[in-house]
């Protein structure tokens, strides 16, 4: 009710009752746990599938890097065929005293083959014949490779536009006893020069 003035003035109204205050509202329900099974599933099928695929990598990965390491190891040959031309292009330069006294040169030196047989491990090579050493190939590692100069009788006097040699490496790099070849001619060009053919001729190099 209203309260009467303290001084005969009109009575003071009373204040509005207050408003109730609104429900807060729910809180939304949890996901269902049906969506946490079904991600689980996905996790397991997809786990699952890779299985095979990693075997699928395996058998394509293993053998590409077998034969990778294969490869690599076929520059010991391709680096000890230089080493060979180098050593018949310095030896057909020389001066040589011919049994008769007098001066020869454009000499070279006769067929030669080392006494290892190639297999998938690395051997030293023992004494090597004198043709190896006129050409200054001696290797100190142990090799992969059987090397071979394929040449006709050790003589001097050769002339412009002779095949001179054939420097050939064989090798049995996965032990099958099946042999690569890499092989490197050699000859004489129009001016009398020794030379190489641009490339080496490559047969089976994986084996």
């Amino acid at each position: 009710m209203a309260s009467a003035p303290a001084y005969g003035g009109p009575p003071t109204p009373a204040s509005p009752p207050t408003p109730p205050t609104p429900p807060t509202p729910a809180s939304p329900p949890s996901p269902a746990p049906k969506k946490k099974v079904g991600l689980l599933i996905l996790v397991l099928v997809l786990v699952v599938g890779c299985v095979p695929c990693t075997g699928v990598l395996a058998a394509i990965a293993i053998p590409a890097f077998i034969n990778y390491v294969r490869r690599s190891n076929t520059a010991e040959a391709t680096s000890n065929l230089r080493t060979l031309f180098a050593g018949a292009a310095s030896y057909y330069e020389q001066e040589r005293m011919g049994p008769d006294g007098t001066t020869q040169t454009h000499c070279t030196v006769g067929p030669a083959v080392t006494p290892n047989v190639p297999t998938d491990q690395k051997q030293v090579l023992g004494p090597l014949d004198a043709a190896f050493s006129e050409l200054g190939f001696a290797p100190f590692e142990p090799v992969f490779f059987q090397y071979e100069i394929v040449a006709g009788p050790a003589r001097c006097g050769h002339g412009p536009n002779e095949a001179l040699y054939s420097f050939r490496a064989h090798g049995d790099l996965d032990g099958d006893g099946v042999t690569s070849l890499l092989e490197l001619s050699v000859g004489t060009n129009e001016m009398g020069e020794v030379f190489r053919t641009p490339g080496f001729y490559v047969g089976q190099e994986l084996e």
